[in-house]
């Protein structure tokens, strides 16, 4: 499998939030986008998604539109709104319905993927407009992987879930993951992107700036990956005696 990204822009009004991104991905690679906020990490996710369309360029898997692909795509959005007079099995229900996943298979996979990821105190009976975040966030993922996506696209995975939950977040990409299968992830969690990336890709101005294996990234884990990603993050202006203004 080989997801390939071709001269991809787009921008906002004035703003450049991609300008001419090209990468192609394989299967059994785990790629995470890395970048200031802003920096077009969802943006890129969500073309690659089709949920939006790109200014030039384009996105393609096995050299075919990924408009004729969007079957085999999993999307955890940042901002993705579920429908909260639901439970959380109704929503998952709901979810595999339209991705036509054979009913008792979709049984057996919501039974999983609750089990796996709600603790037994959490009631997930209950209508999802109750949930805590962490808890829509939870069930979030397993929309997405409700019908066993080959390309699997999670943004802010890691953001508001305990740790536990992390935990068992890497643990079932590093299952997950195989030579039929791509996963791209966006996240500040440096902690695990370590865990799980074999690939990383930062975003800066709109330009990829790297694009390589997380040990390359590393140097072959000499460096700590916070360390390296400060060398193309920080800002080239030297303001840190504003500190003393603000203290």
């Amino acid at each position: 499998m080989e997801l390939q990204i071709d001269k991809l822009s787009k921008r906002y009004r004035e703003n450049i939030v991609l300008s001419k991104i090209s990468l192609s991905l394989n299967g059994g690679e785990i790629y995470c986008l890395l970048g200031r906020n802003g920096a077009g990490k969802s943006t890129l996710i969500n073309i690659i998604a089709d949920l939006i369309d790109p200014d030039s360029g384009s996105v393609k898997i096995d050299n075919r539109p990924i408009t004729e692909s969007k079957h085999i795509i999993g999307l955890q959005s940042q901002f993705q709104q579920v429908i909260e007079e639901l439970s959380a099995f109704e929503y998952l229900e709901f979810v595999g319905i339209l991705y036509k996943v054979e009913k008792n298979e979709l049984l057996r996979r919501t039974h999983s993927l609750l089990s796996f990821f709600f603790d037994q105190n959490e009631d997930i009976d209950a209508s999802i407009c109750s949930f805590s975040t962490g808890m829509k966030k939870k069930l979030a993922i397993c929309s997405a992987l409700i019908h066993k996506p080959k390309i699997l696209l999670l943004d802010e995975p890691f953001a508001n879930l305990d740790l536990p939950s992390a935990e068992k977040m890497c643990q079932l990409l590093k299952l997950y993951i195989s030579l039929d299968r791509i996963i791209i992830i966006s996240s500040h969690d440096l902690l695990y992107v370590d865990k799980v990336a074999t690939h990383l890709g930062i975003l800066v101005d709109g330009d990829l700036k790297f694009n390589d294996s997380l040990n390359e990234f590393k140097n072959n884990g000499t460096v700590q990956i916070e360390t390296q990603l400060l060398r193309y993050l920080k800002p080239e202006e030297d303001i840190s005696h504003l500190i003393f203004d603000i203290i």
